[in-house]
Formats: C-alpha cells, structure tokens, sequence
C-alpha cells in the first residue's frame, strides 16, 4: 500500500507544479489526451475557481492515507480496527471525488489527464486494500 501512496504524492506534487507553471507537460499528447488542459481548467480546482488546486488536496489526502497506515501499524488491535475504518471510509470519499473529476474530464473539459487517470486507479486499489485492511481487524 506504502508504495501506491508514495507514488500518488509524486504524481500529485507533479500535478501542483504543473497548476502553476507556464512549462508543457509530457502527458500533453492532442486536445483530448492533454494533462496541461484539464490541470489548468477552472475544474483543476475545488470549489471550481477557488485556486485551491485539486492536486494539493490529493496531495494532503494521501498524506492523510500514510498517517493512517502507520496509526494502523503501530497501535493496538482496538487502535488497527478503528484507523483502518478511517481509512477505508476516506477513500470511499475519494473515490466519489475521483468520479466528480472524472466526469469533468469526460463531459465538461472534454479532455483526459493520464496522470489523473493514474491517481484514479490507484484510488480504486487503494479502496480495495483498505477494505481488506479493515476486514482483517474487524
């Protein structure tokens, strides 16, 4: 799990460099396979034109992700049983806001991030492991 989370902080401090720098990524391809279009959209931030961008909350949720599993880790079994329901209920929620932002790409920006696509799917495994996280202390 350390290492899908390790590797979701990379692509997320990636994703907020990008937010606010002038340079191309190289994940802009075309029109609809472009990171640099969705990640400066209005929807790369939450509440759109906020300037919070989504990729410094994904950046703090994995965090969070990390501080759980080492709660998860180190406690006691009551203390395993409670941090891994934690965990397992924060990306349940990630999930939800992972398929807001995918509909964004899909039918608002009409564009496609590879890299947040890549978030995406960790997000699921992540949901799957902390599910059966959950259930081994439960």
């Amino acid at each position: 799990m350390r290492i899908i989370v390790f590797l979701s902080m990379i692509i997320s401090l990636y994703l907020i460099y990008l937010h606010y720098s002038d340079k191309s990524s190289f994940c802009d391809i075309s029109e609809g396979l472009s990171c640099d279009i969705v990640n400066k959209s209005v929807y790369s931030e939450f509440p759109p034109g906020s300037g919070i961008p989504v990729s410094l909350m994904g950046f703090v949720t994995f965090w969070i992700v990390l501080f759980l599993l080492n709660k998860v880790e180190k406690g006691k079994k009551e203390a395993k049983k409670k941090f891994s329901k934690y965990l397992f209920y924060l990306m349940i929620t990630s999930l939800l806001f992972a398929l807001y932002l995918v509909y964004a790409e899909l039918v608002l920006i009409l564009s496609i991030c590879i890299l947040c696509v890549t978030l995406d799917i960790f997000i699921i495994l992540l949901l799957i492991l902390s599910f059966k996280l959950w259930r081994c202390y439960s």
